[in-house]
């Protein structure tokens, strides 16, 4: 299955996005970078997670984080700013974000090699974190492990 279309089936899962933006908002991570890791796990698919975890660093750095960032300034209201113009505008941004992040997940696949069977889950999340330097607390990351399980 298409990494995209996996990430939008699972992402629906109760419990899953919830750990998801805990690793983001507390931990600094990438959703989808950690969608991708769990993607990878589940298909089997060999990956050079060091290239990954520098694309998705620079992407996080000058795309992901300044539209999520705008975003989130523009959610509470504005003296002098029209609310639905405001809500408008923040749901354009929205709607870019997630474009980004199905570029952002079809580059990823494009580093992905061919399905062959399955790799631990947990373990390949952890080896996309620690690729980019550092790791969550264990017990978020397993969160993660355990929702999309």
């Amino acid at each position: 299955m298409r990494l995209w279309q996996w990430a939008l089936e699972v992402y629906a899962r109760p419990s899953v996005a919830e750990a998801c933006l805990t690793l983001q908002d507390q931990h600094g991570q990438n959703v989808p970078y950690l969608l991708w890791a769990a993607w990878r796990a589940s298909e089997g698919r060999s990956a050079d997670v060091e290239a990954a975890a520098d694309l998705v660093k620079r992407w996080e750095a000058e795309v992901g984080s300044p539209l999520r960032a705008v975003r989130r300034a523009i959610k509470p209201a504005w003296p002098s700013v029209d609310d639905d113009a405001r809500e408008d505008f923040r749901n354009a941004i929205k709607t870019v974000e997630l474009q980004g992040e199905k570029v952002l997940m079809e580059s990823l696949e494009a580093l992905s090699g061919e399905p062959n069977g399955r790799f631990d889950l947990f373990d390949t999340l952890l080896e996309a974190v620690q690729a980019q330097g550092g790791a969550p607390r264990e017990a978020a990351l397993r969160a993660l492990s355990d929702a999309l399980s």
